[in-house]
């Protein structure tokens, strides 16, 4: 008989709208779970890899989609020896955001499948506590690189001038970065789990044409994450607080595209990163 099901409901700062992105899009999928070979498609078969070496991780089909509320797929890993499962999704708007259900069926109700049953339920707990935190209206990405978590750790807090600003004032917590006439002041702490860290924005004076507060980054904060995937490390940035509320939105997401996604990606990946140098 199969008949064990793993369920989970997690809470999202973000429509269903969004979510349904992340659910559905290859490159988001690749920030939170694993990166797809194409946007998922009714009716299309997928593939989901490791985000290190490629490798196949989980497939199956799309059996049905109604965007943004329900999705079925059919779901398989290697070690289920091809073994067909179920994984439902299904969205909901909550106040302030989604209520996201998913449902794992069909999996082995026997004593000898229960370690299976059990690395599932903590992959499933794993990957929905990436999503709650990188499906957000925020900005957000998320870059793969060879360098292992402690030369990421070392780059992002101690090499910035070699990718992000060639002006960096380091403190025992925090730093100052300069942009030509603009800077903007972190205070560093520790998140709330391994990998985790968190700058609060305690100053900024970002001037930038067209945006009349120069303030605007003060509050914000940056949140990194860096996550050990062997081959490599996955680091996921998101910048609490830079999305449509704030003029600078359009500047700041390419500014974060460029020194994150491209020349911190290029530091830690034996390229040529390319800081600011003003």
């Amino acid at each position: 008989m199969t008949d064990t099901l793993i369920q989970k409901t997690v809470f999202l700062a973000a429509p269903p709208e969004t979510v349904w992105r992340f659910l559905t899009e290859a490159d988001k999928l690749g920030t939170w779970f694993h990166p797809a070979d194409a946007d998922m498609t009714e009716g299309a078969d997928y593939m989901l890899r490791n985000g290190a070496d490629g490798d196949p991780m989980c497939w199956g089909k799309v059996r049905e989609m109604t965007p943004p509320t329900h999705m079925v797929w059919d779901f398989t890993v290697g070690p289920m020896d091809g073994m067909m499962t179920t994984v439902e999704w299904r969205l909901a708007p909550a106040p302030g955001g989604t209520r996201l259900t998913l449902s794992h069926a069909g999996l082995p109700a026997v004593k000898e499948a229960f370690g299976l049953v059990m690395a599932l339920d903590k992959g499933w707990h794993d990957f929905l506590r990436n999503l709650h935190e990188t499906a957000t209206t925020d900005y957000s990405a998320t870059i793969i690189v060879p360098a292992k978590p402690m030369a990421a750790k070392t780059a992002i807090f101690d090499q910035m001038d070699q990718w992000w600003s060639s002006k960096v004032a380091k403190t025992d917590s925090g730093a100052r970065i300069e942009f030509g006439n603009s800077h903007v002041e972190f205070a560093f702490s520790e998140g709330d789990r391994k990998g985790d860290y968190v700058w609060a924005c305690t100053d900024a004076n970002m001037i930038i044409e067209d945006v009349a507060d120069a303030t605007e980054w003060q509050g914000t904060s940056l949140r990194w994450r860096i996550t050990d995937i062997g081959e490599g490390s996955r680091i996921t940035l998101t910048h609490q607080g830079l999305n449509a509320d704030l003029e600078c939105l359009d500047v700041c997401t390419r500014g974060w595209q460029h020194f994150f996604e491209d020349s911190l990606k290029a530091h830690l990946s034996g390229g040529e990163p390319s800081p600011e140098t003003r």
